[in-house]
This record gives structure tokens, sequence and C-alpha cells, in this order.
């Protein structure tokens, strides 16, 4: 029985250091960090959205500080951060791009529309 209850606080140690340590970090969650981040500038995040994506960028570059240290847990937190930053660039930099595109398409609405007036008025004899 001593042998038994040996054993089963030996697998319940493993089983307790397998639940804390977490699998290493792989390269494909850092690329696609890096991915998030060049989508967001080629959003235009770096003329309208420049302070989100400078934060994705630092973020990016503490999760590969983590990631070489082997601090997994903490490199996930970062890469987690770097999307969301990154997320939140794109998502601004579209934004701000719809807005311009709207205010074009105003601008020509309003031209459209003093065009129709000036036809519409007689012509002088």
């Amino acid at each position: 029985m001593k042998y038994l209850s040996g054993s089963l606080a030996a697998a319940l140690a493993l089983l307790a250091c397998g639940c804390a340590s977490s699998p290493p970090m792989s390269n494909a969650e850092i690329a696609q960090a890096e991915s998030e981040i060049r989508s967001a500038e080629n959003a235009t995040a770096t003329q309208h959205a420049r302070d989100l994506l400078d934060r994705a960028r630092g973020d990016l570059v503490a999760a590969q500080h983590e990631w070489q240290a082997r601090n997994w847990e903490a490199a996930r937190r970062r890469i987690a951060e770097t999307r969301a930053a990154a997320s939140a660039a794109e998502s601004k930099a579209r934004a701000v791009a719809m807005q311009q595109q709207a205010e074009e398409f105003r601008r020509h609405g309003d031209d459209m529309e003093r065009r129709a007036r000036e036809l519409a008025q007689p012509a002088p004899q």
C-alpha cells in the first residue's frame, strides 16, 4: 500500500509539472503575428494608426525576447497583445480609408448636384 501511495504521489507530481509548464511556442505563432502586422501596414496603418502599429511592433519584439528566453507563457501573452494591436491598427486604418472614400463620394455628389442645377437653369436670351 505504501508503494501505491508513493507511485500515486509521483504521478500526481508529474501531472502537476506537466500542467504548470506550457509547451514551447512555435515559430508559426510568431510568423502569424508578423503577418498581421504586415496586413495592418498594407491597410495604411503606418499613416492612420501609427500608435497602434508601433505598439504591435514593440509587443512582437518583447514576445521574441520571451521566446528566446523560453518563457513560453509570457511569449504567448505578448503575441496575443501583438495580434490585438495589429488588428486594431488595421481596423482603424480601414475605417479612416472608408471615411475618406465617403467624403470623396459626398464631394462628387455635391458636384453632380451643382452641375444639374446649372443645366436646369434657362439659357440667357
